[in-house]
């Protein structure tokens, strides 16, 4: 080889050789710095006690209390080594989970580089069904039985510990999420930590499909790339944030999300007027709130606005701590606050509704799921305090007296956020008890998925037989 060509040769090999080693280099410098420090996790654990020792508005039960605190005292003398944020979820979450309250918890964390299964999924009755896939393999609607030799109810138990709620069926809500990010949670130990390249990973999915069982091997995507690639396959139909319907002389109006904001929240407002402009000549309203849920009522105010023809005042009984920890939620109740003792203290407070045109003066009925909750929960609870319509559907999982007046924080450190309630709804003799519908209407396991799968409505069309049999 002529003396030109070898130095040529040397010269690629040393540029792909040092673009290699540059690219890794910068790789491990973003991994580097995306590691949390264990002084970060024992600072926020320690937070977190002082919140539910200090100020958790729930009576006192001094065992669970304990427990929460042992097991997070334990965590902390534990953890000696910096990790990712995944991690730091892996070993905190279950310390929450003790607690049994969905409104404390912390909120997965989302890197764009993460390996997620390529389908997205929902958990009914320990059932998995796929909601949404970036694979032709897998179609949405298939039920997920087996995932790299874990059956569906040893994925489900492996998992729940990572959840927060008063009782299983709300902790299950929370599965499906992280069934997708299974190969980030349950990591294989030989994968490198520093990838300079996405090296995709192979599970093997067994699902049913009309009572067949069908086995394939997928390949993880990143969490950036799957709106993308989903996004060219079928999914199952997802609740619009409010819609308009008529079956009859009923109109229904359908609420998805009672968190709006900006111009969406705008478009609401138009959508509101719109509606009871139309349902004028209309003497029935069926108000669906099915799976609506939210921890703001200012949606929920502008609704109700439109079924008053009067100035209406409603009380509600809450339960604040008297703590510094608490102090904005002492003055959105007019509690005086000048040091803390640690009482839960019981005070009310008014809530006032003033007529707003279109109003709607026929006859109302709320249509309701045993996953409505927070201030979709509170409405409901409110239409029937002041007997104002006739609901249907079914219990609530989420008690009358749930928490309330829920806090968001996003950690710098941990790289993510958490959440707990400073209050809690007090409704006397009502306690942990769910909201029953004056019409209860109990679905199937099948039932639910034909709803999820957009097949069939059996709780609809059940609530539309009610109300044209008693009118």
């Amino acid at each position: 080889m002529k003396t030109g060509l070898r130095l040529f040769v040397i010269f690629i090999i040393t540029g792909i050789v040092l673009t290699f080693v540059l690219s890794w280099a910068i790789e491990f410098d973003k991994y580097r710095k995306k590691l949390v420090e264990p002084t970060e996790v024992s600072r926020s654990l320690s937070y977190l006690e002082a919140i539910v020792t200090e100020a958790y508005p729930l009576p006192s039960n001094d065992r669970v209390k304990k427990e929460f605190v042992d097991r997070a005292e334990e965590v902390k003398n534990q953890v000696s080594q910096k990790m990712l944020s995944i991690d730091v979820f892996k070993i905190v979450q279950p310390v929450l989970h003790v607690l049994n309250d969905q409104n404390l918890r912390l909120y997965t964390p989302f890197e764009p580089n993460y390996k997620i299964l390529p389908f997205s999924a929902t958990v009914i009755d320990r059932k998995i069904i796929v909601t949404s896939t970036a694979t032709e393999k897998i179609p949405a609607g298939v039920e997920i039985v087996e995932i790299d030799d874990r059956n569906s109810d040893e994925l489900i138990e492996s998992l729940i510990v990572y959840t927060s709620g008063e009782n299983y069926e709300l902790k299950e809500q929370q599965i499906g999420n992280l069934i997708q990010l299974l190969p980030e949670l349950f990591r294989n130990p030989r994968r490198p930590k520093v990838e300079v390249f996405y090296r995709p990973e192979t599970h093997t999915i067994t699902f049913e499909e009309n009572g067949k069982a069908e086995t394939v091997e997928v390949e993880t995507v990143s969490i950036f790339s799957y709106p993308n690639l989903s996004s060219s396959h079928k999914s199952l139909p997802s609740r619009s944030a409010f819609e308009f319907d008529q079956q009859g002389d009923v109109g229904i109006l359908k609420l998805g999300t009672f968190s709006l904001s900006g111009t969406v929240y705008n478009k609401y407002r138009e959508f509101l007027n719109q509606t009871f402009l139309e349902m004028r000549n209309m003497g029935t309203l069926l108000i669906d709130l099915r799976g609506c849920t939210s921890s703001s009522s200012t949606v929920f105010k502008e609704l109700f606005e439109h079924l008053v023809n009067k100035r209406t005042i409603v009380q509600r009984n809450i339960s604040v701590v008297l703590s510094a920890y608490n102090l904005r939620t002492l003055e959105k109740y007019g509690i005086d606050y000048q040091f803390s003792t640690n009482e839960l203290v019981n005070t009310h407070f008014v809530q006032e509704y003033m007529p707003r045109t279109p109003t709607f003066n026929g006859d109302l009925w709320i249509l309701i799921d045993r996953y409505t909750s927070n201030a979709a929960l509170d409405f409901v609870y409110t239409i029937m305090k002041l007997n104002k319509g006739t609901v249907l559907g079914e219990p609530t999982l989420t008690p009358i007296n749930h928490t309330t007046d829920v806090v968001y924080q996003y950690s710098e450190g941990m790289r993510m956020t958490y959440s707990y309630p400073t209050a809690r709804f007090n409704e006397g003799g009502k306690d942990n008890l769910p909201l029953t519908p004056d019409y209860v209407l109990n679905l199937s396991t099948e039932d639910r998925i034909e709803y999820v799968k957009g097949n069939k409505d059996v709780m609809l069309e059940r609530a539309l037989m009610v109300i044209q049999k008693v009118y």
